[in-house]
């Protein structure tokens, strides 16, 4: 048998190879095993088995023998390789793997090349023991079918590195490249038998094998055991260390030729082996040794972490401590992943994350940690807390790690942070596979953080606590204020000395002053001005008593209520009460305005009967003088005086009948045919009469107008009301007009003055209920209210213009009959009056139900935008406005959303501010408003239309579904809304049953409806060309 080193090498790689294969079935149930690897490791070790045996020319079969059997592994190797390369690659394309797993199919022609003697003819041993082989004429065939795969091989992990080079990840893959291009060379030497007697191949191999080892080693590629690990680590040492014993025994020979140790590969081997074996226990103590007497300050991080101790009694923020602490050790101890957890301090046998680094897992921060640890740990962190001690609990390299959680990594180190026998939290460490141990100067420095960090967590924890607390103390204070500030009236907290403790914001308002200036004053001096309690007030019998207390009091020409609520006090502290405090000015006025207009519904009945009782003696007295005229000559003296008796005497008579028509009551508000022009001159007569108005000149411009259905009381009381408001803002002088015309189906009847005018600031309000500019007790404010409640339940419209010294000009209309009543039909708003309108719809709808902020209607930008308006009659119904992108760009969508992305042309416009009355819906003014807006956006060029719907609205996002819009996103502004898109043709244009049997009828409805000025042409056109794809007569639809 031939020892020496050419037989040395093939040895040592058999027994690295076969603890890979040992050690890699032990982990066959485990995570990250691939069978792919484990046949390489098979293969190589039948590779470096053949090649020892052969080179030990043992006695045990024939070197050719062995030849042939390590060639078994030699021209596996490469397609296991390759196989492995694919799965670290983790290349999921079929045809490679399938390729690649046919490919063992190859290994049946190459062994029968093999056993038949087509690769190597001979080898043995010439007998100056040069070892030697012949290679047969299929061994080039042999070796290049294998060489193929090596370079397949070469070329998957070429396009690995390029793949992955932006992912970061190609330092795990460039190592393997190296190996497999040195075994390669090495395989490839095999052509050569004067190279290839040498274990050139097998060289080659256990270097690609090393390569493959380290980057599986560093980066995890196989998950093998600590042990396994550190028994590989153990024969490379020894490997290591006898290649360096073979040295310094061979420069020794060089320079002393009489130095004989016998074989030298045999004695390093042992020196190896034996150094190993005794250094490998004493590791810790001349780590020690070198750390504290040697060189001290050899690790620096020592003093990191002992001035990161220092550092943590001044942190009292719980997140802020988790992240010095893992950034420290992290850093300093140079851990692959460093965790801290601390307790819930609702719960304190939960824990959650606070902080981590490098740590792969799924918890994220503030997430709670499930521990699971085992029996023997549970009873170590039992004895901790018993006896008060933060421990720094660690593993040995041949135990198997500390298991923490299932969504945790099994930790290295793990440290409870005990403060009171109870557990505050834990710091988890976890350390590579080079870094299985730690040393005594760490462990004592991790000792001091340890305690520290204990003091340190639970001072975090009870500042924690406090903040929290605090936050909830400044949450009831908000909401207290908040309630307190939100009250609409005046509310003050005053003490039993009349000193006001605090105020509210309306407080502030109501009395003009500053909030700083009324706290600590006197609230008679603060409110009223006073040098002395005021002498309504009863705060002081509410503290006594300790009942609410109510009282009214006249104070500067005003009148204000007061409530007075007393408020428990702590012991000892000044009783304090609550005054609430409403300015009932206005509705005493109003109370006193009832009560003039019970009067003057007594007064009317009063009237009646009056004048029921006139009317029998006038009637005597028109007759009486009726018999005296007609026995009377002409030439009589008396004759001129019963004329005038018999004038006054009708005239009288007429006054009366007028005065008990107007004050009759109905029992029932029947309506009858009307004719308008005659109401309008009895409200005239009833007017002048009441009011000086000799100087009022009457202007009449009357068109004959038709009957209409109405209540002619009512009608009585319109025309008054209007009438008398006119005379009065002309204050005995100027000109009245009445207008009566028929316009467009409708009634308009217009009063306007040349009085003062309204001013600017009163328009929105002049009909609002008790509202009157007019001096106390010459309007009740009730009027013009009336007006509109009449006005609008004949389903007509009132409307106003006024300019101040100018003159008023009110104008109502009314339908003709009921069609003009109920009828719906649609405008494109071109004037104030009209936006007004849509304003109205907008509020009404959008803010008062679906939440739009106020702010949102009537932005200056709406006035750029085109709006439909639905009428039933004369009344607004419903609204839609659209914003094109030649007046709006970008669209006001984008504020919220990415629309841009979306869109394919820049011809597009954004339907906006859909708003339907609720008793309209459902209706042809609904489906009416989505219809022309679409006519109108294609009418003007747009190609593509974006609507935003209330995602909850599920009703409207279903119809614009079916009318062919898409769904392309949400956002949150704050409720979810979503946005649609119609990018192309309309469901209303492409389905051709629809098209002929809805299409066509609604189009036929809808032409007669609208009046969109100088574009309805336009919309009819678009209405024509899509119906034209129908292909029946359009004329149908006129």
């Amino acid at each position: 048998m031939i020892f020496d080193v050419l037989t040395i090498i093939p040895a040592m790689a058999f027994v690295l190879y076969v603890s890979f294969v040992v050690f890699g079935f032990l982990q066959y149930k485990k995570d990250r095993f691939y069978w792919s690897f484990q046949m390489y490791m098979v293969f190589v070790s039948i590779w470096s088995f053949g090649s020892m045996m052969m080179r030990l020319n043992s006695p045990l079969m024939t070197p050719l023998f062995w030849n042939r059997f390590m060639l078994i592994g030699l021209l596996a190797v490469p397609y296991a390789l390759c196989s492995f390369v694919v799965d670290i690659l983790d290349t999921h394309r079929k045809v490679i793997r399938l390729a690649i797993k046919s490919s063992y199919l190859f290994l049946i022609p190459l062994m029968y090349l093999n056993f038949t003697g087509s690769i190597v003819a001979d080898a043995g041993y010439l007998e100056g023991g040069e070892f030697f082989y012949e290679l047969a004429p299929g061994a080039l065939s042999a070796y290049s079918l294998s060489y193929v795969y090596l370079v397949f091989t070469l070329l998957m992990l070429l396009f690995g590195v390029k793949r992955r080079s932006k992912q970061g990840v190609q330092r795990n893959i460039v190592l393997p490249l190296v190996g497999v291009l040195v075994m390669l060379v090495g395989i490839f030497m095999n052509v050569f038998p004067e190279i290839g007697r040498y274990p050139v191949d097998i060289f080659a191999a256990t270097i690609n094998a090393v390569l493959l080892f380290y980057t599986i080693y560093k980066y995890k590629l196989i998950n093998y055991s600590r042990l396994g690990l550190s028994i590989m680590l153990s024969t490379f040492l020894t490997l290591a260390v006898s290649v360096i014993y073979i040295f310094i025994f061979l420069v020794i020979k060089h320079f002393n030729s009489r130095f004989d140790p016998g074989n030298i590969v045999q004695l390093s081997i042992i020196l190896g082996v034996a150094t190993v074996l005794i250094v490998h226990p004493l590791r810790n103590l001349f780590s020690y040794l070198v750390d504290n007497v040697i060189i001290p300050k050899r690790h620096p991080y020592q003093m990191t972490i002992k001035n990161l101790s220092k550092r943590l009694t001044t942190i009292v923020n719980l997140h802020q401590l988790g992240d010095e602490v893992v950034h420290n050790l992290s850093t300093g101890l140079k851990a692959d992943w460093v965790v801290f957890l601390a307790k819930r301090l609702d719960d304190g046998n939960k824990f959650f994350m606070v902080s981590h680094e490098n740590c792969l897992t799924k918890i994220g921060i503030g997430d709670e940690v499930q521990f699971s640890f085992s029996e023997d740990m549970k009873n170590r962190l039992e004895i901790c807390k018993r006896e008060n001690v933060s421990a720094v609990m660690t593993v040995d390299p041949d135990e198997k790690r500390i298991e923490i959680s299932t969504e945790l990594p099994d930790a290295d180190v793990l440290i409870p942070l005990v403060f009171r026998k109870q557990i505050a939290g834990y710091i988890l460490i976890g350390y590579d596979h080079t870094k299985a141990l730690i040393s005594e100067i760490e462990r004592e420095a991790l000792e001091i953080l340890a305690s520290q960090s204990s003091l340190s967590l639970e001072n975090a924890l009870s500042f924690e606590q406090l903040r929290i607390q605090g936050d909830e103390l400044i949450m009831s204070k908000n909401k207290l204020e908040a309630i307190f500030n939100g009250i609409a009236s005046p509310v003050c907290l005053i003490d039993i000395d009349y000193i006001i403790q605090e105020v509210n914001v309306a407080a502030v308002n109501f009395f003009g002053q500053k909030r700083e200036a009324m706290i600590g004053n006197k609230c008679y001096r603060a409110f009223f001005h006073r040098s002395r309690p005021c002498p309504f007030c009863q705060g002081l019998e509410c503290l006594h008593t300790g009942v609410l207390q109510e009282t009214e009091a006249d104070v500067e020409e005003k009148v204000f209520s007061f409530q007075y609520h007393s408020v428990r006090s702590a012991d000892k502290a000044k009783s304090v009460f609550v005054e609430i405090i409403s300015d009932i000015t206005e509705q005493k006025h109003l109370q006193e305005e009832l009560v003039r207009t019970e009067k003057m519904a007594g007064i009317g009945t009063l009237a009646a009967g009056i004048a029921h009782e006139l009317n029998n003696p006038l009637a005597g007295i028109v007759g009486t003088a009726e018999i005296m005229l007609s026995e009377l000559e002409p030439t009589h003296p008396h004759l001129e005086y019963v004329n005038d008796i018999l004038t006054y005497s009708k005239t009288a008579s007429d006054v009366i009948k007028e005065l008990s028509i107007y004050s009759r009551k109905e029992e029932q508000k029947e309506t009858q045919q009307v004719e308008l022009i005659r109401v309008v001159e009895f409200a005239l007569r009833l007017a002048k009469r009441g009011l000086d108005a000799e100087n009022i000149k009457v202007e009449r411009n009357y068109h004959a107008l038709p009957y209409i259905e109405a209540n002619e009381g009512e009608l009585q009381q319109l025309f008054l009301n209007l009438i008398v408001n006119a005379l009065q803002a002309m204050d005995g002088k100027g000109t009245l007009t009445l207008t009566c015309i028929e316009k467009d189906g409708f009634v308009q009847i217009k009063v306007q003055d040349t009085g003062c005018g309204i001013p600017e600031k009163y328009m929105s309000q002049i009909f609002t209920p008790f509202f009157t500019t007019k001096a106390p007790g010459k309007g009740t404010g009730l009027g013009l209210s009336n007006c509109y409640s009449v006005v609008e339940k004949m389903g007509g419209r009132i409307r106003v213009r006024s300019e101040q010294g100018a003159g008023s000009e009110f104008i109502t209309i009314f339908p003709l009959d009921e069609a003009g009543r109920d009828g719906i039909r649609f405008n494109l708003v071109d004037d104030t009056n009209g936006m007004n309108d849509v304003f109205f719809i907008q509020r009404k709808v959008l803010v008062g139900e679906k939440g739009y902020i106020e702010e949102s209607i009537h932005r200056k930008v709406d006035e750029k935008a085109m709006h439909i308006l639905a009428f039933k009659g004369l009344q607004p119904v419903g609204t839609v406005s659209l914003m094109t992108s030649e007046n709006f760009w970008p669209l006001p969508i984008s504020k919220y959303f990415d629309i841009e992305s979306v869109l394919k042309t820049k011809k597009c416009a954004e339907i906006i501010r859909l708003a339907v009355l609720p008793e309209m819906r459902n209706t042809s003014a609904s489906i009416g408003l989505i219809i022309l807006v679409f006519l109108l956006a294609r009418a003007v060029g747009i190609e593509e239309l974006i609507i935003d719907v209330f995602s909850d609205d599920v009703k409207t996002l279903k119809l614009y579904k079916k009318f062919g819009f898409v769904e392309v996103g949400t956002y949150n502004s704050p409720s979810s809304v979503t946005v649609l898109v119609l990018q192309s043709k309309s469901t209303l244009e492409k389905d051709q049953s629809q098209l002929r049997h809805f299409v066509r009828p609604l189009f036929k409805r809808l032409r007669t409806l609208f009046d969109f000025g100088d574009l309805t042409p336009i919309v009819h056109q678009e209405m024509d060309k899509i119906l034209s794809a129908d292909g029946e007569d359009l004329s149908q639809v006129i």
